[in-house]
């Protein structure tokens, strides 16, 4: 007979008291030190815990110029990881963004490359990401570790093996250390389960981390990591990077591996797919981490993955950018439609720039047949273990949505088809390289209140690489407006009105999200580089 498991309660008690074990003594902060702040930015730097030279390691180098610090000996491995593990590990006590803990494993594999590190430089065979702290969403198996997923029922359950990004990490050099939180369903805007909790937002406590990768969102934001990696079905990486103010990149599904990789979508349904990518301090380390991967022989990790090779190709024309106000569905608030008009601003200034202003077609449609496709994600799960719906997940109201029926799915595939032929017609009559627009209708939102995928599903439908890019942060002068401004109906206006100004949004980070084609990923990041260099020159 089965043994019964364990109520989630109980399960919770010890996973949190197995991750403060892992948590050195020395690298606690006094509960006191930040029981009271709303933004904890500043406290990794002003708590202590970091020498000199953690605090330079971890602070002021994106992944790229890290690497090459790692190559030229300026720092060991062991120093480099000793000192992301520390950072980690004062974030998870400020935002609560950790899951699974292997700071030792970590350091112990940073001594063995160390002692690599000699004969394979001698030899001119460092693997590409030597060194590399690389955290990882929760949802990747890790060898040894459990792949909860903020779920009980998988509580207490190791990986026998890595997940394919995980093992193809592991052979390019990167130190892995850490896992990070996720939302009950990996499937809402906050990082909120029954097991490990909710995760914080590090610029202000009151509003969403995001979800579902808000756990890495959190690490990045505190550069207890500098480059992680998440997944997106729906937005679940650029939606933690708006709430966080990080770059954030969704590529085209399978470029990356993702064998190995746990999520609720039954298997053998081919609707709407996850996809793995990276979350970063800089957007060139995104373009590092998917240039390593394509140039790294992806099949060899997993079946599926496609083979698209990686050119170093530059455009020869002037970049043609077509620029969406809105959705047609979800009007903007007020402060992100200030950052975007700043951002299209800076861009007609520039020569090598051509703006096409477009509109998105049938977005609506496609957002009904989106939810169709999400009620195919089971939630059986949650009643093993005794576990409640979360107040996120309660409050999409996903999973009251009826199921499909097999026609019914079929049905949606033809309609997404026809979709397919809209946009690639959208992309071909403007000539356009990529598209322009807000990654949200707003900002981070408060606890519970992100309940809609928008601008950012529609990607996800369509298989279209995107990138989030932070560009400004909410200000005084981004005051609330009459709900009139809202154009599209109630379901507009019910969004619309979350905003409510800028004492209540303090901090919250505001950013424009880029579009490419599919399999264009290569082309999207070169787009994205010229775009990002000319908005954030300031």
């Amino acid at each position: 007979m089965a043994s019964k498991i364990k109520n989630y309660k109980v399960i919770a008690a010890a996973k949190r008291a197995q991750q403060q074990d892992k948590i050195p003594k020395s690298w606690r902060i006094p509960t006191d030190r930040f029981r009271d702040a709303t933004n904890v930015m500043d406290i990794p730097l002003t708590c202590g815990l970091l020498d000199e030279t953690e605090s330079r390691i971890t602070s002021d180098y994106d992944a790229t110029a890290l690497l090459e610090k790692l190559r030229a000996r300026v720092w060991s491995v062991e120093q480099v990881t000793v000192a992301f593990c520390k950072r980690a590990a004062i974030a998870h006590q400020l935002t609560n963004c950790l899951t699974e803990i292997f700071f030792d494993d970590a350091i112990e594999r940073a001594k063995k490359l160390d002692l690599e590190y000699d004969q394979k430089s001698r030899e001119n065979a460092l693997p590409p990401l030597f060194g590399l702290p690389i955290s990882l969403k929760d949802s990747y198996q890790v060898s040894g570790y459990d792949t909860s997923t903020g779920l009980g029922c998988y509580v207490d359950q190791p990986a026998e093996d890595n997940s394919a990004l995980a093992a193809m990490l592991i052979d390019l050099g990167a130190v892995l250390y850490s896992k990070t939180n996720l939302p009950q369903s990996i499937m809402t805007g906050d990082s909120d389960n029954n097991i490990f909790g909710r995760t914080l937002n590090p610029r202000n406590k009151l509003l969403t981390v995001g979800g579902s990768t808000g756990g890495e969102g959190a690490l990045i934001a505190l550069r207890g990591s500098i480059l992680g990696v998440g997944t997106d079905i729906g937005g679940s990486i650029r939606v933690p990077s708006v709430c966080n103010g990080i770059y954030g990149f969704r590529p085209s599904v399978d470029l990356v591996p993702h064998g190995g990789v746990r999520d609720l979508t039954p298997p053998g349904t081919d609707g709407i797919r996850s996809t793995a990518g990276p979350m970063a301090t800089s957007l060139r380390d995104c373009s590092l981490f998917l240039k390593t991967i394509l140039q790294a022989d992806t099949w060899k990790y997993d079946s599926t993955s496609i083979s698209v090779p990686w050119t170093n190709i530059k455009p020869a024309h002037k970049l043609r950018i077509g620029v969406a106000q809105n959705d047609g569905v979800y009007t903007p608030s007020p402060p992100v439609r200030r950052a975007l008009k700043q951002a299209v601003d800076l861009l007609r200034d520039n020569d090598d720039i051509q703006i096409i202003p477009i509109n998105l077609p049938d977005v609506k449609s496609h957002y009904q047949d989106i939810i169709s496709y999400f009620t195919l994600s089971g939630s059986d799960q949650f009643a093993r273990t005794g576990e409640p719906v979360i107040p996120s997940l309660e409050a999409i109201g996903l999973l009251s949505v009826p199921g499909t029926t097999l026609q019914g799915f079929f049905d949606l595939n033809v309609r997404r088809a026809e979709a397919a032929k809209k946009y690639l017609k959208l992309f071909r009559d403007n000539e356009i390289d990529v598209i322009l627009m807000p990654p949200a209708p707003n900002t981070a939102v408060p606890l519970d209140c992100w309940t809609r995928a928008a601008y950012t599903s529609l990607w996800n439908y369509l298989d279209y690489p995107a990138i989030v890019i932070p560009v400004d942060h909410v200000r005084d002068i981004d005051s609330a407006d009459d709900l009139r401004n809202a154009q599209f109906g109630p379901e507009d206006e019910k969004l619309y009105s979350l905003y409510t100004g800028p004492e209540q949004y303090k901090d919250a980070p505001i950013c424009i999200q880029v579009v490419g084609y599919r399999h264009k990923d290569e082309a999207l990041l070169r787009a994205a580089a010229v775009l990002d260099s000319i908005i954030n020159s300031i």
